[in-house]
């Protein structure tokens, strides 16, 4: 099976020497593509020249602040930095930071889904354990697989290809860097993706065994939609529980302390949700025709939606594959479900998609979260069986406090494994 992403080169050998985790498990009914990142110089060049031609505009009052902020967004010095770093290649040496990408393995997989042909793009830490437990992570927007890195990092460091517990697997959405986007000729939505995952998981065995989904943001969608659908799904966890058909649950016991940074959000900060989800075609057209406008609707969002900024390399990492591979206007889509809520749509909010109550569920919550919810209003959406409150920590937990996040899914899996042995189903607490 080819790759089909130009910017994905084939590896032929499984586990070439001091690259482990890269065995796809036994029970794989389906051959998996081992492979690696490799952006051509030329592309690198050509996106530099691109950023150098681009104008940023005048100084305005709004973008002349001393600091970024919720209420105007960049200032144009941040942008500037932002520029001057992108265009330097001492500053943005991308040979290094593709070094980091492939710090891990890359696979592709080819799932055939209503009619359609899709290329699935995945990260993962296979495991050489007979026991290990297959642990599917989902981004959202705007993030990709990048999001993971850091804690698989961690997870090399900690373990062997033997003694590592888990199958750690990271996909990409379609429409999200090296993996094939939506159609053309129909329609998709959240449980489109779900199905294709589902397929994918099978393709790996992880059906015969049972896996556990972890998911935030838009990734926190596909995931409720696998645990209600697949029962291969044995649990899930999640760190972000929100839609907006969420807005009528029951506020008359809540304090105004536990409702204003949601609702502070939801006054002032959805409107690149509103533009995503109305005018999808439009808002795709402009930022697929200027690198320096891509970068400034994402790279807003890592500024304000974390509480420890990532550093400028990070953030122009996750610019840098958006731009190449054409990820902005294929991956808005589940935006538009967002205003029109429908039983054919994954969503926090209908009783449709609740958890079912023999399945484990996990939430992880962080105080910089843009939408946070009350615990009250998660436990409406299944019976929730593990919490961890953190006193740190924004939208991007993977990637922002990698070392907590892991800590919190080795916590889960363990939690959830002894509830699907044993049957205990109690609240559990740090």
């Amino acid at each position: 099976m080819a790759v089909s992403s130009q910017f994905l080169r084939e590896v032929h050998h499984e586990a070439p020497l001091g690259k482990p985790f890269r065995q796809v498990p036994n029970g794989s009914r389906v051959k998996q593509q081992l492979c690696e990142v490799d952006i051509p110089p030329q592309s690198i060049a050509e996106l530099r020249r691109l950023v150098q031609m681009a104008r940023l505009g005048p100084k305005t009052f709004e973008n002349s602040q001393p600091e970024p902020n919720t209420s105007y967004g960049l200032t144009s010095s941040w942008m500037e930095e932002a520029v001057r770093t992108w265009t330097d290649e001492a500053a943005f040496d991308w040979v290094k930071l593709q070094e980091q990408i492939n710090s891990v393995p890359h696979f592709t997989s080819t799932v055939d889904y209503d009619g359609h042909s899709y290329t699935v793009h995945y990260v993962a830490l296979f495991s050489n354990r007979a026991d290990a437990v297959p642990l599917v992570n989902l981004h959202g927007w705007p993030g990709c697989f990048l999001e993971f890195l850091p804690l698989m990092n961690l997870l090399q460091g900690k373990y062997s290809p033997d003694s590592l517990p888990y199958h750690f697997i990271a996909p990409s959405m379609p429409g999200y860097t090296f993996s094939s986007g939506p159609p053309t000729d129909r329609d998709f939505s959240t449980l489109d993706v779900s199905r294709i995952f589902q397929i994918l998981l099978r393709q790996l065995g992880f059906d015969t065994r049972g896996y556990i989904v972890a998911g935030g943001d838009i990734g926190s969608r596909v995931a409720r939609a696998l645990a209600v659908e697949d029962q291969a799904c044995l649990a899930i966890h999640l760190n972000f529980c929100f839609d907006l058909n969420m807005q009528d649950f029951p506020r008359d016991q809540l304090t105004g302390e536990e409702t204003r940074p949601l609702d502070d959000f939801l006054r002032a900060g959805v409107g690149y949700g509103q533009m995503h989800a109305t005018r999808p075609a439009t808002i795709g057209f402009v930022l697929s025709s200027n690198p320096v406008a891509l970068l400034a609707w994402i790279g807003e969002k890592f500024v304000a939606w974390t509480e420890t900024t990532p550093s400028l390399d990070v953030i122009l990492t996750f610019v840098t594959l958006y731009w190449l591979t054409d990820t902005f206007p294929r991956s808005i889509h589940p935006y538009r479900a967002d205003f029109v809520s429908t039983d054919a749509i994954p969503s926090h909010g209908n009783p449709r998609w609740r958890i079912p109550d023999q399945k484990p569920f996990g939430f992880s919550t962080f105080p910089n979260e843009i939408l946070p919810v009350p615990r009250s209003w998660v436990d409406r959406t299944g019976k929730v069986t593990f919490v961890r409150e953190h006193d740190r920590g924004g939208h991007f937990a993977a990637l922002e406090m990698p070392e907590v996040m892991l800590q919190d899914l080795e916590a889960f899996v363990t939690h959830a494994t002894t509830i699907t042995t044993e049957g205990h189903t109690e609240d559990v607490k740090p």
